[in-house]
C-alpha cells in the first residue's frame, strides 16, 4: 500500500510528540513493506535566506518533502487565511499526489501546510485519515489556552474570544492594552462592520475576517475526512462540540517504540536524592515554571535533584524567565535536548516525571514512555492526562498551575519513598507502536476497500482501554 503522511514539522530539527508519532508510524509501515512518503511544513525562522518554496531530504531512509510556508505569498499576505485557503500549497500538494499516487493519506497535522489538502484529496477520491494530536482543527493556537493561562472552551459566537486572544499575541503591548479595554458590545459592533461586504477592507480587517471564517472553513474541510482518530475521550468531546460527525470518530490510543533499555535498572526512589525529570518544550503552556517555582518553595536541604530537558533557544524570553527563577539553586539543571533514541537512557536517570502542563495535554508520548520505564508521573489534573494517570495509583495529580500543591507533593515523595515505589509498581504498560500500526492497517484497509464500517477493535477502543 502507498501511504502519505503529513505533519506540521519533522525530524531532525523538531522532535515533539506529533513528530515522533509520525516518524515511528512511518518507519514501522515501511518495515512492513508499505511505500511511505512524508510531507511536512517548516516553521518560519525570521530572515533565513530561504528562497525556494520546498525541498526534499532523507531521514532514516524515509523520504521527506518539506514545504516552506513562510515563502508562500498567501502565507505572507494572511497567515490565518492560509490555514484553510492556501492556493500555492494546494498546487504543490496536487503535484505530489500525482507523483506519489497514494492509496491513502494520513494527516497527523496540517499547520504550516493547509487544511485545503483535505479538499484536494476529496476531489481526487483518495481516502483520508486524520489523527488529532492537538486542538488545531478548532483552535488557531492549537492549545485552547489563553495568554494569561486560563483555559479556553473553544471558539465562541463570531469568534470574539479568538479575536481578542490573537490580537494579544500578535500586537505590541500598547495596542494590547487598548484592545483589552474594548467592551464586548463595541467589539461585536466592529465585527459586524467587518463582516459587511460593502465596507472597504483594511489589512487588519482582512485578518479579522479570516478569523471569523476559520471556524466555518475548517469544519467544512474536516467534515470531508473519512476517518478521525482520537487518543482520548476528551479530544472526542471537543471535536463533537466543534461539529464533526460522531460516526467518523474512533478512539485509537497512541503507541510508542518498545525499548528494552527503558527497563528500570534500579528501584525508583532508592537514591539519596529524589531525581525529578521534566522533558518537553520550554514554553509557558508546558508549565516548566510551575515546577521550578514549586522546587524553590521547598527547603534548601530537601534531598531532591531536578533535570530539565528542552531547548533554551526555542523561546528565549521564557527560558530567561526560567533561569531567573532558578537563580543559584544548585539542585536544578538545564540538560538541553537529546535524540529520541536516547529516551531510555534519559529515563533511567530519573525517579519521577513531572508534567505540569497548563493546557489540556492530548495523551503525551513522554507519559507513556515513563510508564514503560516504571516511572511515576506527577501531572496537572486535566481531562486528557487523567485518562492515563490515576491519582495515587500510577502517579499523582495536582490542580493545574497550583505551585503550592506541587511543592507539597514533591516534599511528601522525598520524605516517603515508599509512595514512589508503590506508584512505580503500578505503572501501566503502554501500547507498542507495533500494536498501534496493526490497528492503523485495519483503518487503511477498510477505507481503501470502501468499507465504511467501524471495525471491532475500534468499537472496543471507544469504550476505553
Amino acid at each position: 500500500m502507498k501511504i502519505l503522511f503529513t505533519t506540521h514539522q519533522f525530524l531532525p530539527e523538531y522532535s515533539s510528540g506529533t513528530e515522533i508519532l509520525t516518524y515511528s508510524t512511518a518507519r514501522e509501515m515501511k518495515r512492513r513493506g508499505h511505500e511511505v512518503s512524508i510531507i511536512t511544513g517548516f516553521p518560519p525562522k525570521g530572515e533565513t535566506g530561504q528562497t525556494v518554496l520546498s525541498d526534499k531530504y532523507e531521514y532514516d531512509n524515509l523520504t521527506v518533502d518539506r514545504y516552506f510556508c513562510s515563502q508562500s505569498p498567501q502565507w505572507i499576505q494572511n497567515r490565518m487565511e492560509a490555514e484553510y485557503h492556501e492556493p500555492f500549497f494546494s498546487q504543490y500538494f496536487q503535484k505530489k499526489l500525482k507523483k506519489i499516487q497514494p492509496d491513502t493519506v494520513h494527516f497527523y497535522h496540517l499547520q504550516r501546510l493547509s487544511a485545503e489538502a483535505i479538499n484536494v484529496c476529496a476531489k481526487a477520491g483518495i481516502p483520508t485519515v486524520f489523527t488529532a494530536t492537538d486542538f488545531w482543527a478548532l483552535c488557531p493556537t492549537n492549545q485552547l489556552l489563553y495568554q494569561d493561562g486560563s483555559i479556553c472552551d473553544g471558539p465562541g459566537k463570531d469568534a470574539e474570544n479568538c479575536i481578542r486572544h490573537l490580537v494579544a499575541l500578535s500586537q505590541g503591548p500598547h495596542l494590547q492594552s487598548i484592545f483589552e479595554k474594548v467592551p464586548g458590545a463595541t467589539l461585536k459592533f466592529l465585527i459586524q462592520c467587518i463582516k459587511n461586504p460593502l465596507l472597504p477592507k483594511t489589512r487588519h480587517a482582512s485578518f479579522v475576517q479570516s478569523i471569523l471564517l476559520r471556524q466555518v472553513k475548517m469544519k467544512k474541510c474536516f467534515s470531508q475526512v473519512n476517518r478521525i482518530l482520537v487518543a482520548t475521550n476528551f479530544m472526542k468531546k471537543k471535536l463533537l462540540k466543534f461539529g464533526l460527525e460522531e460516526k467518523k470518530i474512533s478512539k485509537l490510543t497512541f503507541g510508542i517504540e518498545s525499548d528494552n533499555s527503558v527497563a528500570p535498572s534500579r528501584e525508583k526512589g532508592n537514591g539519596k536524592k529524589l531525581t525529578i525529570g521534566f522533558i518537553g518544550t520550554l514554553y509557558f503552556h508546558k508549565g516548566a515554571d510551575v515546577l521550578l517555582k514549586a522546587i524553590r518553595l521547598t527547603p534548601e536541604d530537601l534531598p531532591v535533584s531536578v533535570k530539565l530537558y528542552g531547548s533554551l533557544e526555542q523561546f528565549p524570553s521564557y527560558s530567561h524567565m526560567l533561569q531567573t527563577i532558578v537563580g543559584n539553586d544548585q539542585r536544578i539543571e538545564f540538560r538541553g535536548t537529546f535524540p529520541n533514541e536516547r529516551i531510555g537512557k534519559i529515563l533511567k536517570q530519573i525517579d519521577i516525571l513531572v508534567v505540569p502542563s497548563l493546557w489540556h495535554e492530548n495523551s503525551p508520548l513522554i507519559i507513556h514512555s515513563a510508564q514503560e520505564a516504571h516511572i511515576p508521573v506527577v501531572c496537572s489534573n486535566t481531562e486528557g492526562v487523567s485518562e492515563i494517570i490515576q491519582n495515587d495509583f500510577n502517579g499523582l495529580l495536582f490542580e493545574r498551575g497550583n505551585v503550592e500543591a506541587l511543592s507539597e507533593i514533591i516534599q511528601r515523595l522525598c520524605h516517603n519513598r515508599e509512595i514512589v515505589k508503590r506508584l512505580s509498581r503500578n505503572a501501566k504498560k503502554p501500547k507498542s507502536i507495533v500494536t498501534y500500526v496493526n490497528e492503523l492497517e485495519q483503518v487503511y484497509d477498510s477505507l481503501v476497500n470502501h468499507d465504511v464500517r467501524v471495525t471491532n477493535v475500534f468499537q472496543q477502543n471507544q469504550n476505553g482501554e
